[in-house]
């Protein structure tokens, strides 16, 4: 994946997503942090990885980037 990917401001805005503070969602913007949370489990490249309330992506974008299969799942909608 590279830099041209839909920024995940313009991604929320434009299906009008929200996290619900009162179920603990967050949605996490920061592309290092996320970098980071992606690393923790070690390498990923060609592992399926379960992704459950993905929101706007950005984690999954992390995951694709370190070589996951991603599998997201939301059930919000």
């Amino acid at each position: 994946m590279n830099g041209s990917a839909e920024p995940l401001r313009d991604v929320i805005a434009r299906h009008g997503l929200s996290a619900s503070k009162a179920l603990g969602q967050n949605f996490i913007l920061d592309r290092q942090l996320l970098s980071r949370i992606a690393a923790v489990p070690g390498r990923l490249e060609g592992e399926r990885v379960y992704e459950v309330g993905p929101g706007p992506g950005g984690l999954t974008r992390a995951l694709l980037e370190v070589g996951a299969s991603v599998v997201a799942v939301e059930r919000d909608r």
